[in-house]
Formats: structure tokens, C-alpha cells, sequence
């Protein structure tokens, strides 16, 4: 299901589903890499693409292979590692490099819901691509 949230009368965020960890068949997985690609190959309106990894683990070869098509077909995009208030600072700045090597880009946003931690930088780059 691809969901849709209005957000000021004037733009919409949209929620892909996941591709990790989500709780579904491997069938139902394999039916959302055609819906994922054409929606996001072909919507003209998209004007970024933020992928959230989890940063208690390493980004995985389906993280590794979603950011190299979003590179391939020049799609904008950012990656946020989430839930960054529940590791250690060592451990945090141990996942950006790790996900910047694995993910081969070199902004990523580590955020936490709890602390607001990446909440003005995120929002930062999202105003500037719309």
C-alpha cells in the first residue's frame, strides 16, 4: 500500500512500503519492486526521496541496492538513520560511516523521534528541494 499524507494544503508526503524488515510474505515483498520503481521512476512531482535505515543495523543489500537505483535514475534523495537515541555516540558515528561507505553517498542524517535529533537538518533539506 502506498500512503498518502496532505500536509499544509500543499504538498504531500508519501510512504513507500518497506522493504526490510516488514512483516509480509517474501511473495507480497517481491510484488512491491515493480510498484516501488514505477512510482518513483515515473512521478514528476517527486522532489526527494528520503530512505530510513535503521542505524542499529547495517545497512542492508536491499538498503545498498535501493540507493544505488535512486543514484542510477537521478532521483534526489537523502538517507536518515533513525532511532539514533538508542545507541551510543561511538556507535552512532561508527553507523553513519558504515552507511556512508555501504550506501556511497555522503550525507546521512542520523534522527531520533525522541530528541529531535536530525529534525531541523531533515526538514532543512526538504524545504530546499521543494
Amino acid at each position: 500500500m502506498i500512503n498518502f499524507f496532505l500536509i499544509n494544503e500543499g504538498m504531500y508526503f508519501v510512504d513507500l512500503p518497506g522493504y526490510g524488515y516488514a512483516k509480509v510474505s517474501k511473495a507480497v515483498k517481491e510484488t512491491w519492486g515493480g510498484m516501488i520503481e514505477n512510482y518513483l521512476r515515473d512521478r514528476e512531482q517527486l522532489k526527494l526521496s528520503v530512505m530510513l535505515v535503521d542505524s542499529r543495523i547495517a545497512p542492508t543489500e536491499s538498503d545498498s541496492m535501493m540507493k544505488k537505483w535512486l543514484d542510477h535514475h537521478q532521483i534526489p534523495s537523502i538517507v536518515v538513520l533513525t532511532k539514533a537515541d538508542k545507541i551510543s555516540r561511538n556507535q552512532l558515528d561508527k553507523a553513519l560511516r558504515t552507511g556512508a561507505a555501504n550506501l556511497n553517498t555522503k550525507e546521512i542524517i542520523p534522527f531520533s523521534a525522541v530528541t529531535n535529533l536530525g529534525k531541523d537538518e531533515i526538514l532543512a533539506r526538504i524545504e530546499a528541494a521543494i
